[in-house]
């Protein structure tokens, strides 16, 4: 494992709300989003480990939810955008003595933001020890990043206390050796070439559990698929394998499978996507196989389309995915890519997140935190003008920056404190002069969980069926209203939401969410009050808050094609929406997903004068003044 220690000073820069000086009593431990859903794992393990009870001496704080105790915690597990909201009330981390950011070589947008203001608060507080690690990292640049010249300090004329350049370690590992095999000839369908080595292995290699990388559910559910049949059509090369999927959007009972223990005799093989590749571990992997492939988000700022693509993995990533075998015993990697494709094409680093995604969160975290020169500031990998500025437009659009691109008072400041994307707690913001603030964070809470449908293989049908049973004719946000409702009324019943393919672990989470959303808009004066039956206001405040995603039915269009009025691109109603063959003239969609073609996900239907009701200034800048029905 490589880490980056640093002790240099920098400058305030816009985090100077705060006292400078602190009685250091807390080490921090952070790990990056993808470790979300495991960091109360981590820090049950720490604690059982040092013979401490959870949530005193070892907690962890993930988005809505906080187990630490302020006067015993001394260790605490958290992500970095939980992190970052730390910093809007005690911007020089004042509370901590030792901040580490594991797995850093994931550059997702809230560790690049970290990064970089960590560099600004040590200019502040000297005495911050940080250490950046990561089996993969590329330490010398992230020690340069942090590197303080000779030269600016001769300038600043500064002796506040030590001099303390980054340091790089090398700490070795405790796994066993991992032999590498690569392919002789390209594959041409990594997904048959997965399910060919996984048989392969399991004929001629011995008794060891097996991990395969693929790309997403649809490769996943494929790969099962074919070693399904295979052990139908050949019982004495597949016998003795079980088959466990893993990708984000699993139930957690199926996701817990991975964990339990091999069975005798038996051979386990998790097929997962990279959501193995640094969250979790797991002790039974002897044999690896690589796609050599991940799905990637890719946002293009003219367009404001955000894809999720198949892309070809990094270097770090093929080494992180290596070092997946060997934890108990030798192990064996085999790469579905040649080795003078890993040596002479593969790109040494991944794209950092920060320069292929929408920035919209990103500028008003920054602005949150009194970073208002956003362009100046100091990145450790720097985004695109054309991304910064299409974020500016929308949070202006929104009415969350004024005409000086700072935080409008009390909307932009309001919308900085909800811990959801900017169009989310505009919606929320918006409610409250609708009158409907019960049913929109309902709405806010589900749209804060992945889905709240059962997805699987061969359930198309049923859950089709299951939809029918709550879906209204206004669209998806409604419906989700329904599902609450059935919820509450079955008395949060798993077997309800069994019976009607409803994820039981996503609906408890909405109403945990739900709650903390209900105390937060009522520390910012919301009145939480229901519309009862008027679902015309519900959708006037969905309005409010994604107007940027309004799209309309294109005329005499026998595939339900709908333009979007900003950019006119082309886009469809996604299959999994209630209004799929419906489509209702006009829409606004919550996110576009891209497979075949451009999908609206969450959709609702208008009226189109509520755009001009909820952003006129918006809609006039960009020549839309007349809306027909």
């Amino acid at each position: 494992m490589e880490t980056v220690g640093s002790g240099g000073r920098l400058d305030s820069g816009g985090l100077d709300r705060s006292r400078s000086s602190s009685k250091l009593v807390a080490l921090l431990v952070f790990f990056p989003p993808a470790c979300f859903r495991f960091s109360p794992q981590l820090s049950a393990r720490v604690a059982e480990e040092m013979g401490v009870t959870l949530g005193e001496e070892v907690g962890y704080t993930i988005r809505f939810e906080d187990l630490t105790n302020s006067g015993t915690t001394m260790i605490k597990f958290l992500t970095d955008g939980v992190l970052l909201r730390e910093m809007m009330d005690d911007p020089l981390l004042t509370k901590y003595s030792v901040v580490m950011v594991d797995e850093a070589h994931e550059r997702s947008i809230s560790t690049d933001i970290l990064l970089g203001l960590l560099k600004k608060i040590q200019r502040r507080r000297p005495d911050l020890r940080l250490i950046i690690s990561s089996a993969t990292i590329e330490a010398k640049s992230m020690s340069a990043f942090f590197q303080t010249s000779k030269r600016r300090r001769a300038l600043e004329g500064e002796e506040l206390g030590p001099r303390m350049d980054p340091a790089i370690l090398s700490v070795e590992g405790r796994g066993f050796h991992v032999q590498i095999h690569f392919v002789e000839e390209p594959v041409q369908d990594y997904v048959q070439a997965a399910v060919s080595t996984v048989l392969l292995i399991h004929d001629q290699e011995p008794m060891g559990d097996i991990l395969v990388f693929l790309t997403g559910q649809d490769d996943i559910d494929a790969a099962i698929h074919l070693l399904n049949e295979e052990a139908q059509t050949n019982r004495k090369h597949s016998s003795g394998l079980i088959l466990l999927p893993l990708y984000s959007g699993l139930p957690r009972a199926e996701q817990e499978l991975v964990f339990s223990p091999t069975p005798r005799g038996k051979r386990k093989v998790v097929i997962s996507t990279n959501i193995a590749e640094t969250s979790l571990t797991l002790e039974g992997i002897v044999y690896l196989v690589d796609s050599g492939f991940s799905k990637q988000k890719f946002y293009n700022p003219i367009s404001d389309i955000e894809n999720l693509v198949v892309a070809p993995i990094s270097k770090a990533s093929a080494r992180q995915r290596a070092g997946r075998a060997g934890r108990v015993r030798p192990g064996k990697c085999y790469r579905l890519y040649t080795e003078e494709y890993f040596s002479k094409e593969m790109s040494a680093e991944g794209i950092p997140e920060m320069q292929r995604s929408n920035l919209v969160s990103c500028v008003i975290q920054l602005k949150a935190l009194g970073i208002d020169n956003i362009l100046g500031f100091d990145w450790p990998a720097s985004p695109s003008p054309e991304a910064m500025i299409r974020a500016l437009e929308i949070l202006y659009s929104l009415g969350i920056l004024d005409d000086d691109a700072k935080l409008t008072s009390p909307a932009g400041f309001q919308v900085a404190e909800i811990p959801l994307e900017p169009m989310i707690s505009k919606m929320i913001l918006s409610s409250n002069e609708l009158g409907c603030s019960e049913e929109i964070l309902t709405i806010a809470a589900v749209l804060s969980v992945q889905s709240i449908w059962v997805y699987g293989r061969g359930v198309h049908r049923e859950l089709d069926e299951a939809k029918l049973r709550f879906a209204a004719a206004e669209g998806d946000h409604v419906t989700f209203l329904n599902v609450y409702k059935g919820f509450l009324q079955s008395g949060k019943s798993s077997q309800w939401c069994h019976k009607n393919h409803v994820n039981y672990h996503a609906m408890k989470k909405v109403v945990e969410i739900r709650e903390q959303l209900r105390r937060i808009a009522q520390r910012l004066g919301i009145v939480v009050k229901s519309c009862e039956r008027d679902m015309q206001v519900v959708r006037k405040a969905v309005t409010a808050g994604f107007f940027a995603n309004a799209c309309r039915l294109e005329a005499f269009s026998h595939s339900g094609m709908y333009k979007t009025v900003r950019g006119s691109h082309e886009v469809y109603i996604h299959p999994s929406s209630v209004l799929f063959r419906v489509n209702p003239k006009w829409v606004v969609y919550h996110s576009l997903v891209s497979t075949d073609r451009q999908y609206m996900r969450n959709v609702i239907s208008i009226d189109p004068s509520w755009l001009i009701e909820a952003a006129p200034h918006f809609y006039q800048h960009h020549g839309q003044n007349s809306f027909g029905k």
